[in-house]
């Protein structure tokens, strides 16, 4: 090992080591968000199951809330990793799309998040504040852009792109409030494809579609 390398090993850890120790607190801050809830999380359990100092993970985050904003950051950037297509077919856009989002809300942690959001969201502006910052940005923009593509004007298709996610998480937002089972990828599917031919054709469309399929 060269004398420049030993130092490195010996100083600061390197951008894919610090990135790495980054995402695993946000891990592990959302399992502990998600069992103790968010005014009983405790900073310092989060920094000893990272293996991490206090001091390091305030570096990281100033207090409890911004380390919550993180998480729900993260959460929201796994719904689709990568920017979604916005040319093509909408319609088999907006399926793909809606799909994976039910698909990242319907795993036990999120289910968990989610509760707790519901939960403590309305006697704390703040997290409600975050929380609706999150959606916007990891769920209604990237629809917005997939029908700006369309033409439609920017005002216009944030309107209608939240009202399409409105639609698209209907069934997910039922079955976190009142109970049930997760549903299943073929589900999901189905309900994408319903909501995407609701939103673009109407009622009546729907309405012949499931009769054919009823035949």
């Amino acid at each position: 090992m060269s004398e420049k390398q030993a130092k490195r090993r010996a100083g600061r850890p390197t951008a894919d080591e610090a990135e790495y120790k980054r995402r695993t607190l946000i891990v592990t801050a959302l399992e502990e968000f998600a069992k103790a809830g968010f005014h009983s999380a405790s900073l310092t359990d989060i920094a000893q199951k990272t293996e991490i100092s206090s001091r390091t993970l305030y570096n990281y985050y100033a207090d409890k809330l911004a380390l919550f904003e993180a998480c729900l950051e993260y959460s929201g950037s796994q719904i689709q990793p990568d920017p979604p297509e916005v040319n093509g077919d909408l319609h088999a856009r907006l399926v793909d799309y809606a799909t994976k989002m039910q698909r990242q809300l319907f795993t036990p942690l999120s289910m968990q998040i989610a509760r707790l959001i519901y939960r403590d969201a309305s006697d704390f502006a703040e997290l409600r504040k975050i929380a609706r910052v999150q959606f916007e940005r990891h769920q209604v923009m990237p629809v917005a852009k997939m029908l700006d593509a369309q033409g439609m004007p920017s005002g216009a298709s944030e309107i209608l792109a939240r009202q399409f996610v409105a639609m698209a998480l209907g069934e997910w937002q039922r079955r976190l409030l009142f109970g049930g089972d997760r549903m299943t990828p073929k589900e999901m599917a189905s309900h994408a494809n319903f909501v995407t031919t609701l939103f673009l054709k109407g009622s009546d469309s729907c309405l012949a579609a499931y009769c054919n399929s009823c035949e």
